[in-house]
Order: structure tokens, then sequence, then C-alpha cells
């Protein structure tokens, strides 16, 4: 089977225009995510770190406009790196911007950095090409372990994604899909590595062509499905997997030495393949792991007193449930996904305390004692 016959420079061009693209308009897929005002939330690095709307609306619009100029003009490099440097601001004014989707696409960016787009060096253009398989690679693998880890997957994370069959097919029928949720991660983890091995690439590719056309129908916008760049994620790993393995993806003169001479080689090895292996014990977000829709079951829990519920705007106290006499229940994804349309992130493992007191002013605008409002995991 020959798959794409393209040149490695000509992919390396589609890719970049695919994973600017994909950022460009993700930014406005979670417009809320990025400027307004809201009640969740934020979480800035520094304390005193903030940026008020409009001004908040610029920086994304400004960043978005760099992308779209790396696209039209010469100096390609110079406005990827401006981007960036804005996309790191946001994140420092706000940690649950760290998304899955976002921190992909600008590691993507910052291996474009290192290619100057000649291609009269195959051993250099062909290792930032490789740079960007590991890291597409590790997103199946550790997304794959995620679920696996997970002993609620099923229950929780797949039974919300398969939700939609429920209204075209019986109960029963429904069920056996449930049921099918046990050999996904399995499926996931075998995509990511057999991408990296030419004997059952093409079956890997082909599951995650069908994995991600399954999950762009599934998720696709609706009131219970309101994460529409997670979901556009879908079209853009569907794009990349063909361009970053169909085909002839190697130059006939290159050598793997040269991979090893590149510090960019081991930082890629550290952040997508070694460092993802401590989420499931909490040392390790899950934004950077790849752990996409499995990690309910290491999420903080927001218990609040009844005096504090009563407190509440009627909007907040929506995301509510009751848990035990006298103490609700704040759920946060929930919360989260409606008004920033984006995942939950897990603060704590970055910033211990610093949810909390966030919280805090939210829900009462001072601090409180634990038995008033807790996070516990």
């Amino acid at each position: 089977m020959e798959g794409l016959q393209t040149a490695i420079p000509r992919r390396l061009f589609y890719l970049r225009t695919i994973v600017t693209l994909g950022i460009f308009i993700s930014f406005f897929l979670s417009m809320n995510l990025w400027g307004g005002g809201r009640y969740f939330p934020s979480i800035p690095v520094f304390e005193q770190f903030h940026l008020t709307p409009p001004f908040d609306y610029v920086l994304v619009i400004v960043s978005a406009l760099f992308l779209l100029a790396s696209l039209l003009f010469r100096n390609t490099r110079m406005f990827i790196f401006l981007s960036l440097l804005i996309n790191v601001f946001l994140l420092l004014l706000d940690l649950n911007r760290l998304q899955p989707w976002f921190f992909v696409y600008n590691a993507v960016l910052i291996v474009f950095l290192f290619y100057n787009g000649r291609v009269d060096n195959s051993n250099k253009f062909t290792s930032v090409f490789i740079f960007i398989q590991m890291i597409v690679a590790s997103v199946y693998v550790y997304n794959g372990v995620s679920q696996l880890m997970n002993p609620i997957f099923i229950e929780t994370d797949f039974n919300d994604i398969i939700l939609p069959l429920k209204k075209v097919v019986s109960e029963r029928q429904f069920i056996f899909f449930l049921k099918t949720g046990k050999v996904v991660p399995y499926v996931m983890i075998f995509i990511g590595i057999g991408l990296l091995f030419r004997q059952v690439k093409y079956l890997a590719i082909s599951l995650g062509l069908c994995m991600h056309l399954f999950l762009f129908v599934l998720l696709f916008p609706s009131a219970g499905n309101s994460n529409y760049a997670l979901w556009f994620m879908n079209l853009v790993f569907g794009t990349m997997i063909i361009l970053l393995f169909s085909g002839k993806t190697q130059q006939r003169y290159f050598s793997y030495s040269f991979l090893f001479q590149k510090p960019l080689f081991y930082l890629i090895l550290l952040a997508f393949w070694v460092m993802p292996a401590f989420n499931h014990s909490q040392r390790w977000p899950d934004a950077l792991s790849s752990n996409f829709k499995s990690g309910a079951s290491g999420k903080e829990k927001v218990l609040i007193s009844k005096n504090v519920y009563e407190g509440l705007p009627n909007y907040i106290r929506s995301f509510c449930s009751p848990h035990k006499e006298g103490q609700y229940v704040l759920k946060l994804d929930k919360w989260c996904g409606h008004e920033l349309r984006s995942e939950y992130f897990n603060h704590e493992i970055l910033m211990p305390g610093r949810f909390k007191e966030a919280m805090q002013i939210v829900t009462a605008g001072a601090p409180l004692p634990e038995d008033e409002l807790s996070v516990k995991r």
C-alpha cells in the first residue's frame, strides 16, 4: 500500500497550515475562555496578574492575527514566535487556558520555530517531521493510558461520548455499545504505537481515522457537548495522521543519529513520553498528559455549606447538588463546560491552594473556614 505520495517539505507546509488554522479557529470556538466577564474563577500564575475586558480580547485577537500573518507573509518564524509569546502570557493570566488542544498545537508550532523551510538538507527537515510524529503519536498512547487507568471511564466519560446513540438504538443495543468501551483504551494505545511502525501503520491510520470520524459525529456541538474546540480537534488530528504517517515518510539518506544531536528531541521525549506517565499518580496535569476526557477520578471536589449555597447566584446554584446534610457539591466540570466551553483544569497539581482561594472569592467574596468551603480530591 503506497499511501500519500507527497514530499516531506510539502507535508510540513500543509501541517503548519493545518495547525495554524486549527488554533486560530479553536480560539473563536472557545472565546469565553479567553476574554469577557465570567463567574468561573480565573487562576493567574501570579496573584496580582489580571487583565480586564476588553483588553483580554485584544490579546487573543492579536495572537490569532500573528498566526494568520505566518501563513501570508515570508517572516513565518517571527510571526509564530510573537504568537507563542502572547499565548504564554495568556496562560499566565489564567491556568484554565492550559487545555490539551492548546498545549499540543503550541508544541507543534514551537517545533516549526526550528525549521527554516529549506529543502536542501534532508536531515534537517526530516528531523522536524519526526519530532511532530513523536508529539502526535504520544497523544494517542497517553490518551489510551489515561482511559485505562480511570476506573470509571466507561460509566462516565465514555457514556457521555456515546450518549447521542440512545436516540437511534434500543436500550439493549446501547448497553452493547457501552461495553465496547472496555477495548477503547487498548485501541488508542495501539494507534499511537502502530503509527510508528511501518508493518502496522496503515491499520493504525485506518483505526485512527475511524475513531476521529466517530468522535466528530458524536461530539457534534449541542447542549450536552459544549467543548467545541475539542470536537474540532478531531478534524485537525484526522488530517495530521494522514500527512504524518501515510506513504513514504523517510528520506533515503536520513541518519537517525542526527536526531540524537538535537536538544529538541530530548525535550519532546521528556514532555510527551516521560512526564505524562506521572499523570495517574497526580504528579503531572491532565492537560499536559493527553488526558482529554478521562480525568474525572482525579478532579477536585468543592464542598460548600448550606449558608454558602444560599448566598450563591442562581446561575452557580444550578451546578450544585446535595452531598450530605448541610453540604452541597459544586460540579466544576459542568460549570466550566457550560461557561467556558472547555474541560475543567486540575489546578491543585501546579498551583496548590490557589483554586480554593479563588473559589472563596467567587462564592463569598472573602476567605471562608474549612467547614464552609473545602476543596477535596
